[in-house]
């Protein structure tokens, strides 16, 4: 065996400092696109909640700057700044810069600083903040004076912590070796520098707290958040914010939560308060606002004999099932362990309530058939470090938790039941029917899945498959719109690696859809709906529960439409599709989006595609405007063959994924699902106020569940 190259101590690296998270944006902030830029400032919120958690402040203030800074500020007791002659810098400065150090670890024998459970893991989340920011400024209130220090370009200190007087404004000293804070009665009386004593006019009313005020540097987050913003833009997302912090909310009665968006024109901009009276009462409240109750509430909370507190409130509504975690204030929407306990438990109260009542002739109900039309969440606060899959913090794996949950669950629903009969009954006969309706959606989808793709009744040869013998990872099936589109596609096509599935028309809406009305019955009186029969054919994995991703014909399916509202509407149907009847897929990164170009723009000989506004200006800019022939595509008919041969189906050295797919990201979960709810469900109300809020701009208040 021969080598190309050496490989020697030359070749040993150490990351220094902040670097080592910039390298490596996977483990530290999930990734170096949308998720991870509003993880950024999810890290910032998390240090003001684990404040709160530990009965500092009530208040937490994010605002959204029109320059794409965000600032994240709370009344606690504020990060300290002394000295520290081990490190060699301020306790600010280390707490921003230094890997592994903060107040959420704890020596033998020390007090504790965090005393309830905090979310805190590694002493990385503000110091991931200060590594993939441009600039980041600080600014800390105690003893009456306010201490600032200023970092740039990924967490390089710009300036010392220096030492403000709040009434002037002026900068009176600064933290160093040779500094000492002479502090009487709470408030910072004088600075000792080199034996010299300078007095200081603290200002007792001005409080404490932090404001952490930062601008992600864009060139460090990758292409894809490049579409369809501008590239110097920071793409916040306003909903995702807001679902974050009516979390926080609900999980912190008597907080009071502010967020303001001020990248509106002029003055205007967008705000929104979140304060709960009632707690997680008030959020299943909201959870469930659109749907039909079976019974009131159930809240239960207990310690299962361990240092572990898990809280529940959980209520049987609709037909949705939707399980929200949170481990110490911070969302896990994986679930883990926790999730799992809680479901063995609510399974074991179950059974043993149905069985002591003599409901349960037929053996026991199923664990998953209890699930339809539950929602429930899940609160579990640790007074010990809790254990996740990775920094991100999506799933909790601590052992300990499953335990304490299903212990929780079953004994206090137990409880409830045993004294509240009429719901117990109603869980079971849920439980029941939902098992009927497997079976019978179970036989259905065998109905399907025996039929190939052009054999479905009115389709036959829809379907352009990829030759046999064709890799499946490196296959894609095209959901293309209309079959005039779809005969170009088929044209150009590569069969090695390019499916085409024309639809006609926009599919079945199937957020509140039967499993009839999408696939038909098995006794053949009810045929369903043809385009999604063909999609779930042409996939060949399954449907719904049954849908396993390793059985996929191919290694991805994309979805290809008109740039117009509506190519936009038949995406939006068939995002809902596959999100709440093949999940895996979504979660699996299989399915994508793919991406035609908006123009074509002509100058002599020369020719070149631009897929938005932006490309085409850019490439205006270089060209100039004189001669200049640009071409508008309104749809996907318009192209020929050869053009989309260029550009959709472009097939690289590696195979058939090119830069025109846009890969469909899923960063919360929870947030998702309510959305499509507020979206695509039938009632009109949620989804008006949803478009106000999103569209008009308007300040408004949340509050009390939304009361």
């Amino acid at each position: 065996m021969t080598t190309t190259s050496s490989y020697s101590a030359k070749q040993i690296k150490q990351l220094a400092g902040l670097e080592a998270i910039r390298r490596l944006p996977g483990m530290y902030i999930g990734n170096n696109s949308v998720y991870g830029l509003h993880h950024l400032l999810m890290e910032l919120i998390d240090n003001a909640v684990d404040e709160i958690m530990n009965g500092y402040g009530d208040t937490i203030s994010v605002t959204i700057h029109q320059d794409g800074s965000a600032g994240v500020e709370d009344n606690a007791r504020g990060i300290p700044v002394e000295y520290k002659p081990e490190s060699k810098m301020p306790a600010l400065t280390q707490v921003l810069t230094v890997l592994h150090a903060g107040g959420k670890f704890r020596e033998e024998g020390e007090q504790d600083a965090y005393l309830s459970g905090s979310g805190g893991l590694h002493g990385i989340g503000a110091k991931a903040t200060n590594a993939f920011s441009e600039w980041l400024l600080v600014e800390v209130r105690r003893n009456g004076v306010i201490f600032r220090q200023r970092f740039e370009n990924g967490g390089r200190p710009a300036s010392p912590v220096e030492i403000i007087e709040p009434d002037s404004k002026r900068v009176i000293g600064e933290i160093n070796a040779h500094t000492s804070l002479l502090v009487k009665k709470g408030l910072l009386a004088g600075i000792k520098t080199g034996g010299k004593t300078r007095s200081v006019k603290a200002n007792p009313d001005l409080g404490s707290g932090t404001l952490i005020h930062f601008r992600p540097h864009r060139p460090w987050f990758d292409s894809e958040m490049e579409w369809p913003q501008p590239k110097k833009s920071v793409p916040w997302d306003f909903g995702r914010l807001e679902t974050r912090l009516e979390q926080v909310a609900h999980l912190h009665p008597g907080v009071r939560i502010e967020l303001r968006d001020k990248r509106g024109p002029g003055k205007e901009h967008k705000k929104r308060i979140f304060h709960s009276k009632n707690g997680l009462l008030d959020y299943i409240k909201r959870l469930n606002r659109d749907k039909t109750a079976l019974h009131k509430p159930i809240h239960f909370k207990g310690s299962g004999n361990s240092d572990i507190t898990v809280e529940v409130v959980m209520q049987y509504a609709g037909e949705e099932t939707e399980l929200v975690s949170f481990v110490n204030s911070i969302p896990t929407p994986l679930g883990g362990t926790a999730v799992s306990g809680f479901q063995a438990g609510l399974t074991k109260a179950v059974n043993q309530f149905g069985g002591d009542k003599k409901m349960l002739k037929d053996g026991n109900v199923r664990g998953d058939d209890l699930l339809l039309g539950l929602t429930a969440i899940i609160n579990v606060t640790m007074a010990k470090t809790p254990q996740f899959s990775s920094q991100t913090k999506e799933s909790l794996t601590t052992p300990e938790a499953q335990g304490a949950a299903t212990s929780v669950a079953y004994e206090n629903l137990l409880a409830y039941l045993m004294t509240n009969i009429p719901v117990g009954k109603a869980i079971i006969n849920q439980a029941k029917a939902a098992a009927r309706g497997r079976e019978a959606a179970k036989a259905a989808r065998k109905l399907v899945m025996r039929k190939s793709a052009l054999e479905i009744d009115g389709l036959p040869g829809k379907l352009a498959d990829v030759q046999r013998g064709s890799p499946v990872e490196q296959a894609i099936l095209y959901i293309v719109e209309g079959d005039s589109a779809g005969g170009s596609c088929k044209q150009a096509r590569n069969r090695k690696y390019h499916a085409i599935l024309p639809l006609r028309g926009k599919i079945l809406n199937t957020e509140a859809a039967t499993m009839t009305r999408m696939i038909g019955n098995v006794n053949g009186r009810e045929k369903g709906n043809a385009e999604i029969k063909a999609i779930v054919s042409a996939i060949g994995a399954g449907f719904g529960p049954d849908f396993k991703v390793e059985k996929m014909r191919y290694g991805a399916v994309a979805i290809l439409t008109d740039a117009d509202v509506d190519g936009a509407h038949i995406r939006t149907l068939l995002h809902t599709l596959f999100w709440r009847h093949m999940k895996p897929l979504v979660l699996a990164g299989k399915l994508y989006i793919a991406m035609a170009p908006l123009y074509q723009l002509h100058r002599g000989k020369k020719s070149v595609y631009a897929y938005n506004d932006e490309e085409r200006d850019s490439i205006l800019k270089k060209w100039g405007r004189d001669s200049v022939t640009i071409q508008r595509y309104k749809g996907l008919g318009e192209m020929n063959p050869a053009q989309l041969r260029e550009t959709v189906f472009t097939v690289n050295e590696g195979g058939a994924f090119n830069e025109h797919l846009v890969q469909v990201e899923v960063d919360d979960i929870h947030h998702v699902n309510a959305l499509m709810a507020t979206l695509m469900g039938n009632q009109a109300a949620p989804r008006r106020e949803w478009l106000v809020k999103t569209w008009a701009g308007e300040g408004s208040n949340w509050q009390n569940g939304g009361a």
